[in-house]
């Protein structure tokens, strides 16, 4: 189902015509979801308000309204909240200390929300900040799913004519895929197997086609396999297809422990492999002694904050196509209907996405 239509109308409004309230799709208990009513948030000193374009699901929102998430099961996540980490907007208004930025500038933007103190984060590697927040994800900052949010000025990126609002909603787990292919140094000589025709496998094939290399794509539904295809791949494999010690890279995208386990087998000796999906249970199988003896460098990667600015170059000039991966649109109010499809095994397309306001 394709949204079309005005966006929702916003609640009660204060002097000046500035709304108070909001509509936000609120997760409140493992598959219970309701569209809430809830306060305007406010505009702190480097903060800017967005009013939301689009918002992306994925596969660690579905974990989330099943409960099935390793982040609720480890406390880093409580009931309830408001989910949404991949999205684009409009600046609606912004703190006076912060520069740079203007109502009506289309933006999109990344989910960790750091202290800028902590050693990790003085030293650069912001993803490790020990007091982060992962806007829909982990700590306490409400995601994205929402007609407005606030985040601070730092974690946004003005997007270009060439990225329209609906692709840009889909940029954050190209800049993953993008940040897994630089800890594994892929490039022109490599032989890449990506498990997982999800999103964040099919981000990661395109974007080792761009450095030269030759990749095949390995999963299990023929939709993705098929997609696969169709954005380049040197060939698709099943897993038990694919052949044990061949590949110098391997990128496993899917989360599932059986492809993790998988992807110590078919990595070359020497090879590189790069840990890119969550697994929301634990990898009973997975090949520790084999990879030692393989001598492996073994990358688990988290984020790709640092690499927005390339991506989207990546994406503006096609080089990187990110819309082949969205398979249906549902209006805000529709939240629930969205999950349910996202839930939904075998579709032709990964990509779930709500239109927020239009």
């Amino acid at each position: 189902m394709t949204c079309t239509g005005e966006p929702a109308v916003l609640g009660d409004r204060g002097p000046g015509g500035r709304a108070r309230s909001m509509l936000a799709v609120m997760l409140v208990a493992p598959s219970r979801l309701e569209i809430a009513t809830v306060p305007l948030p406010a505009l702190i000193p480097g903060h800017v308000l967005i009013r939301t374009s689009f918002v992306g699901l994925c596969g660690a929102d579905a974990a989330m309204f099943t409960g099935s998430s390793v982040y609720l099961r480890d406390g880093l996540k409580r009931y309830p909240f408001v989910p949404g980490h991949e999205w684009s907007g409009v600046v609606a208004d912004a703190a006076d200390n912060v520069a740079g930025l203007s109502p009506g500038q289309r933006v999109a933007g990344h989910n960790f929300i750091t202290c800028g103190n902590c050693s990790f984060c003085r030293a650069g590697r912001r993803t490790q900040c020990i007091n982060r927040s992962e806007m829909g994800i982990l700590g306490t900052y409400p995601g994205a799913a929402s007609e407005y949010f606030a985040v601070p000025a730092e974690v946004l990126c003005p997007l270009p004519d060439e990225v329209p609002d609906r692709t840009a909603a889909l940029l954050e787990p190209g800049s993953t895929a993008l940040h897994a292919t630089d800890r594994v140094g892929v490039r022109e000589d490599d032989l890449v197997a990506v498990f997982g025709t999800g999103a964040l496998g099919l981000l990661a094939l395109q974007i080792c086609k761009v450095r030269g290399a030759r990749v095949h794509a390995i999963g299990v539904d023929p939709a993705g396999l098929h997609l696969a295809d169709e954005l380049g791949a040197d060939e698709v494999l099943r897993p038990e297809d694919a052949p044990s010690d061949e590949y110098s890279v391997v990128i496993e995208a899917s989360g599932a422990t059986r492809a993790i386990a998988r992807a110590g087998h078919v990595l070359a000796y020497g090879g590189r492999l790069a840990l890119v999906g969550i697994a929301h249970t634990p990898v009973d199988q997975f090949p520790a002694a084999q990879l030692v003896i393989k001598n492996a460098n073994v990358q688990a990667v988290l984020s790709g904050i640092e690499h927005w600015d390339r991506l989207i170059g990546l994406v503006a000039r096609r080089a990187v196509r990110l819309d082949p991966l969205l398979d249906q649109i549902f209006p805000l109010t529709d939240a629930k209907q969205a999950f349910m499809a996202l839930l939904t095994p075998n579709r032709a397309r990964p990509k779930i996405m709500l239109a927020i306001t239009r």
